[in-house]
């Protein structure tokens, strides 16, 4: 059984912060307090038992966490995609970043995430990568899906409980307004309305997909160079 706790941060008066510069980075373990999460199987199923992964690497890697009070934390973390949660490990035990609203930023194996409310006034949020950032900052949400077990059927096998990898969705942001879902060619240059005209130009003469990554890369770095 996984067993999952929760990583829970000090907060520092500002005598204490006076000394957490980016020359004095700390430990994951140096500050914690402990409280036991909730298995998402607890009684039913472990990790092990399902087929396919959920964490972004299978393997912890290096990662500075930036908190918002000033205070930065170094060590192996990896994250889970089901949960939505970064975790690390110590002596064995599993614990998870908390809490998440503190993080200014993740810089996970090279890799940068913030963690963002979904909607506005919203308390509901989750782990963003930061693909492009500027005025306008686009972002890929990275997802799992669990396929429940499937019995037996006339012509075909049983399956097994599974993760299985989707496709990423994209976001743009731009301060103060809320996260905005890239769905195809028309939103996204109606997003970008004070640039949409050169938007929509830049987007028909590369023959760009909203789709595709690396195509988007390129439409809102080209956009930021415009807001400058």
């Amino acid at each position: 059984m996984i067993k999952k706790i929760i990583f829970l941060s000090f907060l520092f008066s500002a005598g204490t912060l006076a000394w957490a510069q980016d020359e004095n980075i700390r430990l994951l373990d140096d500050f914690r307090v402990h409280q036991e999460a909730t298995n998402p199987y607890a009684g039913i199923l472990t990790y092990s038992d399902i087929k396919g992964s959920p964490y972004l690497f299978s393997d912890y890697r290096d990662a500075d966490i930036y908190m918002k009070d000033g205070t930065r934390y170094r060590g192996k973390i990896r994250y889970d995609l089901y949960t939505d949660e970064m975790e690390y490990q110590i002596k064995n035990k599993t614990f998870w970043l908390a809490p998440r609203e503190n993080i200014k930023k993740i810089i996970l194996d090279g890799r940068t995430f913030l963690y963002l409310k979904n909607k506005k006034n919203s308390n509901k949020g989750g782990y963003y990568e930061l693909l492009v950032d500027g005025p306008c900052q686009l972002l890929a949400k990275h997802l799992v899906n669990f396929q429940e077990a499937e019995k037996a059927k006339p012509y075909q096998d049983p399956k097994p409980a599974r993760f299985e990898p989707k496709k990423n969705l994209f976001y743009l942001k731009k301060d103060p307004q809320p996260l905005f879902l890239v769905r195809n060619k028309k939103t996204l240059p109606d997003y970008l309305q004070d640039k949409r005209s050169e938007i929509v130009t830049f987007i028909k003469k590369n023959h760009f997909s909203v789709s595709r990554e690396k195509d988007l890369i390129k439409i809102v770095k080209y956009y930021n160079s415009l807001s400058r």
